[in-house]
């Protein structure tokens, strides 16, 4: 059975929410505008040692095993919160420090004393690490084919 990626309304408000947060935290943080090239600086933490608490915590589990193919995407999307370490930490911690007080089946929750900053910043940098690994359309030659053939006028 195909794997839909349809969001629904809650869902559109989730990630519409994680957005804001995350632009809240950007925005709090100094890192709209020209600074906001930092965002590009190399992470401080250990990748290695990201890779094991990556998947020790789960986090493919929805991101995937590469970031791109969980039901949470965390390459190719643009979002401010793995663009920048800083942010990053906040929104792990703003997700502790408001903990839903009934379970969801949302992101768990990492306070300081479930995750450590230190290793917040090894899942940072190991985050950091993921490529966007899809093929361009030009490159498959099948769905260049199938796009081609929708886009002519039928015939009659």
């Amino acid at each position: 059975m195909k794997r839909e990626k349809r969001m629904t309304g809650l869902a559109k408000r989730s990630a519409l929410a994680s957005l804001s947060v995350a632009a809240l935290c950007a925005a709090v943080l100094g890192l709209t505008g020209p600074k906001g090239a930092a965002a590009q600086d190399a992470p401080s933490g250990n990748a290695e040692h990201g890779k094991q608490l990556f998947y020790a915590h789960g986090c493919y589990g929805c991101h995937g095993y590469n970031g791109e193919t969980g039901v949470r995407d965390l390459v190719g999307t643009g979002s401010p919160i793995v663009m920048d370490e800083a942010t990053f930490l906040t929104f792990l911690r703003l997700r502790g420090d408001q903990a839903p007080v009934a379970p969801s089946t949302r992101m768990p929750n990492f306070p300081v004393e479930a995750l450590s900053d230190s290793d917040a910043r090894d899942i940072f940098a190991y985050i950091r690490t993921f490529k966007l690994d899809a093929p361009r359309v030009e490159d498959v030659p099948v769905l260049r084919a199938i796009l081609e053939s929708a886009a002519k006028p039928p015939a009659r």
